[in-house]
């Protein structure tokens, strides 16, 4: 076997992260041809791929149009994975409020559409908060979140400037990602591989590496891991996907879910043996 895959980066990381270091080489053994590939590179033919995998081009939220154009017509000429409908179905962080509809527990979240105005019906869900954390619908690595206090939560006219006229959302701030962490659950071919656990630099709420945070291996009980493949099997997109990133917080020994990442998530395989192999096998298997 042959096949020639484009894992899928960003100008940012033209030799792909870590994860995709590890990957190269055994896919090789594997007789996989595998590439790291910029997705914005006008001169590739996807259609020369027989497989584009979706890996660290963790600029798609900055050219979120771009992107999608870019999905959609790749998607004609080769096998997208994640699937598209999926990566689309992710990249508006509404589909949080589909989960919760369906008795997934979130961060208490207020949904706000753009042109909608931040009113009086949000203000009395968030009125026993005491802080909040407002970020874009559409966003990455942190990038446009802000935490406040809730007494200095700025007005519905500056928050619909802060956020750019676009769909936004206003959660609650759960004090235990920087006192325990984020909990990140990696699945491969929608069943558990290993866990992870990301925590803030002191003094920030940002558990991504690139904003001073850290990542450890982390074994999570029993309870929780059952919880969060519940959560996994629950979700059709993530029991149908090639990989899924599922970031939830502990609190009172119950995980709410943070976010599910379907679309470019730090998979995090240098930190857990086997975990390379085990992507890796599942990207050959999906070229038989």
């Amino acid at each position: 076997m042959n096949k020639p895959v484009a894992l899928i980066t960003w100008a940012g990381l033209p030799q792909g992260a870590e994860s995709e270091q590890l990957l190269l080489p055994l896919l090789a053994a594997s007789g996989v041809n595998a590439r790291m590939v910029d997705w914005r590179d006008t001169s590739v033919a996807f259609s020369s791929f027989d497989l584009v995998v979706l890996r660290s081009c963790w600029d798609y939220h900055l050219h979120a149009n771009e992107f999608t154009e870019w999905l959609l017509r790749t998607k004609r000429v080769a096998t997208v994975l994640n699937k598209v409908d999926t990566i689309l179905w992710n990249s508006n962080k509404f589909y949080l409020r589909e989960l919760e509809e369906r008795g997934i527990q979130i961060a208490p979240t207020c949904f706000v559409s753009s042109g909608e105005e931040f009113d009086h019906r949000h203000l009395q869900k968030i009125q026993s908060w005491t802080k909040v954390v407002v970020k874009p619908a559409i966003s990455a690595s942190a990038h446009k979140t802000w935490v406040f206090e809730l007494r200095n939560l700025p007005s519905a006219d500056e928050l619909a400037e802060l956020m750019g006229g676009a769909d936004f959302l206003v959660q609650q701030f759960i004090p235990e990602i920087q006192t325990q962490g984020e909990i990140s659950f990696i699945y491969i071919d929608g069943h558990y591989s290993h866990a992870v656990l990301k925590r803030p630099a002191i003094d920030d709420f940002r558990v991504q590496q690139e904003h001073g945070g850290s990542a450890e291996l982390f074994t999570p009980s029993a309870s929780l891991l059952q919880e969060a493949n519940a959560i996994a099997a629950a979700v059709e997109q993530v029991n149908d996907s090639l990989y899924c990133r599922l970031d939830a917080v502990e609190k009172d020994s119950k995980l709410i879910l943070m976010e599910l990442e379907l679309i470019e998530p730090e998979l995090f395989l240098g930190l857990a043996k086997g975990a390379a192999e085990r992507f890796a096998t599942a990207i050959a298997k999906r070229l038989v």
